[in-house]
């Protein structure tokens, strides 16, 4: 009876209206509809996405799908991740602007901040770039921070 309350509650604690709302347009319809969110955290993403804003081709539903850096990366910046793709599907096409828009939408505390910038820097963390080189993590903060945030939060 525990394990059954348990995963109920872990079920009904993973639905996109717990985790916040993430609507996109159906590209086939034009009308906005929940985003489905697709796990393939067992796939490598040939230019090493932790995730993609992206639609169903047969049915043009909006979908975020997972790859498997997603899988391993800490909640905080799975949050992140999620609210970056939810932005793309709002309409924010720029990668920079949807770090923008992802960051507005969490909230974060300074050590929130923090702790993600030490995480995409850490791990060299670009979604702007087909080719990876050292150092990218650094930079994308540092043009995410610059567009995003105020001077006392860089």
């Amino acid at each position: 009876m525990r394990l059954c309350l348990a995963l109920s509650l872990l079920l009904c604690a993973s639905t996109p209206a717990a985790a916040g709302a993430c609507l996109g347009v159906n590209s086939q319809t034009g009308q906005s509809q929940s985003v489905l969110e697709v796990y393939r955290t067992g796939t490598s993403h040939p230019r090493r996405f932790f995730a993609e804003a992206t639609h169903d081709r047969a049915t043009g539903r909006p979908q975020i799908v997972y790859y498997s850096r997603y899988g391993t990366a800490p909640a905080y910046f799975k949050s992140f991740v999620r609210q970056h793709e939810c932005c793309h599907h709002s309409g924010h096409r720029d990668e920079i602007e949807a770090n923008c828009c992802a960051l507005r939408r969490m909230g974060l505390s300074a050590s929130g901040l923090a702790a993600l910038r030490t995480y995409i820097v850490a791990r060299d963390v670009n979604s702007q770039t087909i080719v990876d080189y050292q150092g990218q993590g650094s930079l994308f903060w540092s043009k995410t921070a610059s567009r995003c945030l105020g001077s006392a939060q860089r």
